[in-house]
């Protein structure tokens, strides 16, 4: 299933896995935004906080985080293995598709929950 387009200014994500669900929570705090996909629910609250704003975009649930930097959207998608909403693509407002800027952007994110 594809995922939905972003707006033209938002670059998709590289896809990446993270090797397990135990082995994400362990790194939780040493995320790279390629790390962000194949996350649930709980995995993302626990390293980035709780979301701006949530929001559907049919199939997906959308989570908004953003700040004075940057604007990030994680697209939750269920996972039928197990029954769980999952990242399956995050797109990142304004990187112009720079890994350095969205890992930036990331950083700010987890800065701004930590304080």
């Amino acid at each position: 299933m594809p995922a939905p387009g972003p707006a033209s200014t938002f670059a998709p994500s590289a896809p990446a896995v993270p090797s397990s669900p135990d082995a994400t929570a362990a790194n939780s705090s040493r995320h790279q935004s390629s790390e962000l996909v194949g996350l649930d629910q709980p995995e993302v609250t626990r390293v980035l906080g709780a979301a701006a704003e949530q929001f559907e975009k049919p199939p997906a649930m959308v989570w908004r985080y953003k700040n004075a930097t940057c604007e990030l959207d994680l697209f939750f998608y269920l996972d039928l293995r197990s029954n769980r909403l999952r990242t399956l693509h995050y797109a990142v407002k304004g990187d112009g598709g720079d890994p350095a800027r969205r890992q930036d952007c990331l950083e700010s994110l987890r800065v701004a929950r930590s304080n």
